[in-house]
Protein backbone atom coordinates (compact mmCIF):
# COMPACT_ATOMS: atom_id res chain seq x y z
CA UNK A 1 0.00 0.00 0.00
CA UNK A 2 2.81 2.37 0.89
CA UNK A 3 4.54 1.82 -2.21
CA UNK A 4 1.05 2.05 -4.39
CA UNK A 5 1.04 5.42 -2.75
CA UNK A 6 4.51 7.03 -3.17
CA UNK A 7 3.97 6.09 -6.94
CA UNK A 8 0.67 7.98 -6.96
CA UNK A 9 2.62 10.55 -5.70
CA UNK A 10 5.82 10.28 -8.04
CA UNK A 11 3.45 10.31 -11.09
CA UNK A 12 1.39 13.34 -9.81
CA UNK A 13 4.43 15.90 -9.28
CA UNK A 14 5.72 14.51 -12.80
CA UNK A 15 2.50 14.67 -14.46
CA UNK A 16 1.73 18.00 -13.02
CA UNK A 17 5.28 19.21 -14.88
CA UNK A 18 3.60 18.46 -18.34
CA UNK A 19 1.76 20.70 -20.41
CA UNK A 20 1.23 20.12 -24.11
CA UNK A 21 -0.76 23.16 -24.93
CA UNK A 22 -0.21 26.83 -24.30
CA UNK A 23 -2.68 28.89 -22.34
CA UNK A 24 -4.45 31.85 -25.06
CA UNK A 25 -4.98 33.60 -21.67
CA UNK A 26 -3.50 34.03 -18.19
CA UNK A 27 -4.66 35.22 -14.72
CA UNK A 28 -2.91 36.13 -11.14
CA UNK A 29 -5.69 34.94 -8.72
CA UNK A 30 -4.89 37.01 -5.72
CA UNK A 31 -6.86 36.59 -2.68
CA UNK A 32 -7.32 39.67 -0.24
CA UNK A 33 -5.36 39.38 3.36
CA UNK A 34 -8.07 40.84 5.41
CA UNK A 35 -11.85 40.20 4.48
CA UNK A 36 -13.39 40.94 7.33
CA UNK A 37 -16.70 38.64 8.77
CA UNK A 38 -16.62 37.91 4.83
CA UNK A 39 -15.92 35.14 2.61
CA UNK A 40 -12.37 35.19 0.78
CA UNK A 41 -12.46 38.15 -1.59
CA UNK A 42 -10.04 38.39 -4.58
CA UNK A 43 -8.11 40.69 -7.20
CA UNK A 44 -7.96 38.92 -10.22
CA UNK A 45 -4.71 40.63 -12.60
CA UNK A 46 -4.37 39.49 -16.93
CA UNK A 47 -0.60 40.25 -16.51
CA UNK A 48 1.85 38.32 -14.42
CA UNK A 49 3.44 42.04 -13.21
CA UNK A 50 -0.42 42.69 -11.18
CA UNK A 51 -1.15 46.13 -12.78
CA UNK A 52 -3.77 45.12 -14.82
CA UNK A 53 -6.72 44.26 -12.74
CA UNK A 54 -9.67 42.36 -14.79
CA UNK A 55 -11.87 41.19 -12.50
CA UNK A 56 -12.79 41.33 -8.50
CA UNK A 57 -14.54 38.75 -6.10
CA UNK A 58 -16.46 40.82 -3.53
CA UNK A 59 -17.94 38.70 -0.64
CA UNK A 60 -21.33 39.64 1.38
CA UNK A 61 -21.35 39.01 5.25
CA UNK A 62 -23.05 35.57 5.51
CA UNK A 63 -22.66 32.80 7.60
CA UNK A 64 -21.81 30.96 4.44
CA UNK A 65 -20.14 32.03 1.72
CA UNK A 66 -21.51 34.48 -0.72
CA UNK A 67 -19.59 36.33 -3.39
CA UNK A 68 -20.16 37.96 -6.49
CA UNK A 69 -17.56 38.19 -9.56
CA UNK A 70 -17.61 41.64 -10.92
CA UNK A 71 -15.49 43.40 -14.15
CA UNK A 72 -13.18 46.05 -13.07
CA UNK A 73 -13.74 49.27 -12.62
CA UNK A 74 -17.18 48.76 -14.28
CA UNK A 75 -17.61 47.14 -11.42
CA UNK A 76 -20.10 44.93 -13.63
CA UNK A 77 -21.69 41.79 -11.91
CA UNK A 78 -21.21 38.49 -14.23
CA UNK A 79 -20.71 35.85 -11.79
CA UNK A 80 -22.33 35.07 -8.43
CA UNK A 81 -21.86 31.91 -6.32
CA UNK A 82 -23.76 31.08 -3.04
CA UNK A 83 -22.30 28.07 -1.29
CA UNK A 84 -23.44 26.03 1.33
CA UNK A 85 -20.23 23.53 3.22
CA UNK A 86 -20.47 21.21 5.87
CA UNK A 87 -16.45 19.74 6.91
CA UNK A 88 -15.30 18.32 3.41
CA UNK A 89 -18.67 18.50 2.09
CA UNK A 90 -19.19 21.55 -0.19
CA UNK A 91 -21.89 22.71 -3.00
CA UNK A 92 -22.92 26.12 -4.65
CA UNK A 93 -25.48 27.45 -7.08
CA UNK A 94 -23.41 29.71 -9.13
CA UNK A 95 -24.68 32.15 -12.07
CA UNK A 96 -22.49 33.35 -14.66
CA UNK A 97 -22.97 35.93 -17.55
CA UNK A 98 -21.80 34.40 -20.78
CA UNK A 99 -19.34 37.59 -21.58
CA UNK A 100 -18.52 35.24 -25.21
CA UNK A 101 -21.02 37.63 -26.74
CA UNK A 102 -23.37 40.32 -26.72
CA UNK A 103 -26.01 37.97 -26.19
CA UNK A 104 -26.23 38.91 -22.38
CA UNK A 105 -27.22 35.33 -21.41
CA UNK A 106 -27.33 34.44 -17.43
CA UNK A 107 -26.98 30.81 -17.05
CA UNK A 108 -27.65 28.77 -13.40
CA UNK A 109 -25.61 25.80 -12.49
CA UNK A 110 -23.67 24.74 -9.66
CA UNK A 111 -20.42 23.29 -8.05
CA UNK A 112 -20.01 20.57 -6.12
CA UNK A 113 -17.29 18.77 -4.34
CA UNK A 114 -16.98 14.76 -5.10
CA UNK A 115 -15.45 12.18 -3.16
CA UNK A 116 -12.69 9.98 -4.98
CA UNK A 117 -9.66 7.85 -3.57
CA UNK A 118 -6.17 9.82 -3.75
CA UNK A 119 -7.99 13.03 -5.37
CA UNK A 120 -9.69 15.58 -4.72
CA UNK A 121 -12.51 16.85 -7.68
CA UNK A 122 -15.61 18.98 -8.44
CA UNK A 123 -17.90 18.79 -10.85
CA UNK A 124 -19.61 21.79 -12.34
CA UNK A 125 -22.92 21.53 -14.35
CA UNK A 126 -23.24 24.40 -16.34
CA UNK A 127 -26.57 25.34 -19.38
CA UNK A 128 -26.89 21.19 -19.51
CA UNK A 129 -22.82 20.50 -19.59
CA UNK A 130 -20.32 19.02 -17.55
CA UNK A 131 -16.62 20.54 -16.17
CA UNK A 132 -15.21 18.25 -14.14
CA UNK A 133 -12.40 19.83 -12.09
CA UNK A 134 -9.82 17.72 -10.06
CA UNK A 135 -6.17 17.52 -8.92
CA UNK A 136 -4.48 14.63 -8.18
CA UNK A 137 -2.93 13.41 -4.21
CA UNK A 138 -0.51 16.37 -2.71
CA UNK A 139 -0.69 18.36 -6.31
CA UNK A 140 -1.61 22.34 -6.15
CA UNK A 141 -2.36 21.85 -9.56
CA UNK A 142 -5.98 21.58 -10.26
CA UNK A 143 -7.24 21.01 -13.92
CA UNK A 144 -10.49 21.18 -15.49
CA UNK A 145 -11.93 18.96 -17.98
CA UNK A 146 -15.30 18.71 -20.24
CA UNK A 147 -17.06 15.31 -20.70
CA UNK A 148 -14.96 14.68 -24.12
CA UNK A 149 -11.99 14.69 -21.21
CA UNK A 150 -10.38 17.92 -23.14
CA UNK A 151 -8.66 20.20 -21.19
CA UNK A 152 -10.22 23.54 -20.75
CA UNK A 153 -8.06 25.67 -18.01
CA UNK A 154 -5.69 24.76 -15.01
CA UNK A 155 -4.59 26.66 -12.12
CA UNK A 156 -1.75 26.29 -9.77
CA UNK A 157 -1.91 27.49 -5.86
CA UNK A 158 1.07 30.22 -4.86
CA UNK A 159 2.05 30.22 -0.95
CA UNK A 160 3.75 32.37 0.79
CA UNK A 161 4.94 31.59 3.73
CA UNK A 162 6.12 34.61 4.78
CA UNK A 163 3.74 36.99 3.87
CA UNK A 164 0.45 34.82 4.19
CA UNK A 165 -0.01 35.69 0.87
CA UNK A 166 -2.15 33.23 -1.65
CA UNK A 167 -2.05 33.32 -5.15
CA UNK A 168 -3.69 31.51 -8.04
CA UNK A 169 -2.18 31.33 -11.28
CA UNK A 170 -5.21 30.34 -13.67
CA UNK A 171 -4.28 29.25 -17.36
CA UNK A 172 -7.56 29.12 -19.81
CA UNK A 173 -6.77 26.86 -23.09
CA UNK A 174 -10.13 26.90 -24.73
CA UNK A 175 -13.12 29.25 -25.29
CA UNK A 176 -15.81 26.79 -24.71
CA UNK A 177 -17.36 28.20 -21.20
CA UNK A 178 -16.51 31.66 -20.14
CA UNK A 179 -13.49 32.23 -17.71
CA UNK A 180 -15.77 32.85 -15.37
CA UNK A 181 -16.56 29.58 -14.79
CA UNK A 182 -12.83 28.85 -13.78
CA UNK A 183 -12.56 31.88 -11.18
CA UNK A 184 -15.69 31.10 -9.17
CA UNK A 185 -13.95 27.53 -9.14
CA UNK A 186 -10.82 28.72 -7.51
CA UNK A 187 -13.22 30.74 -4.79
CA UNK A 188 -14.99 27.92 -4.26
CA UNK A 189 -12.00 25.32 -3.62
CA UNK A 190 -10.44 28.16 -1.77
CA UNK A 191 -13.02 28.50 0.63
CA UNK A 192 -13.25 24.37 1.12
CA UNK A 193 -9.82 24.52 1.68
CA UNK A 194 -9.52 27.70 4.32
CA UNK A 195 -12.30 25.98 6.40
CA UNK A 196 -11.03 22.83 6.21
CA UNK A 197 -7.30 23.51 7.45
CA UNK A 198 -8.37 26.20 9.70
CA UNK A 199 -6.42 29.21 7.53
CA UNK A 200 -9.96 31.29 6.76
CA UNK A 201 -8.20 34.84 6.17
CA UNK A 202 -11.18 35.94 8.54
CA UNK A 203 -9.50 34.21 11.22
Amino acid sequence: MLIYLSFLIFTGLISESIQAEKPIREYVVKKDMVAGFKAGQFSIYSDQDEKNLKYRIESYYSPMQKIELQTYPQKKVIGKLDAHQLGTWYEAIIEILDTRNMSNTWFTGHIKRSFAWFSDRYTVHLAERTILMKSKIVSRTFRFFNERNKLLALYKMRFFVASGVTKYDLKIFSNEFPDTVYILAIAAHDHKRAKVFGNDSRE
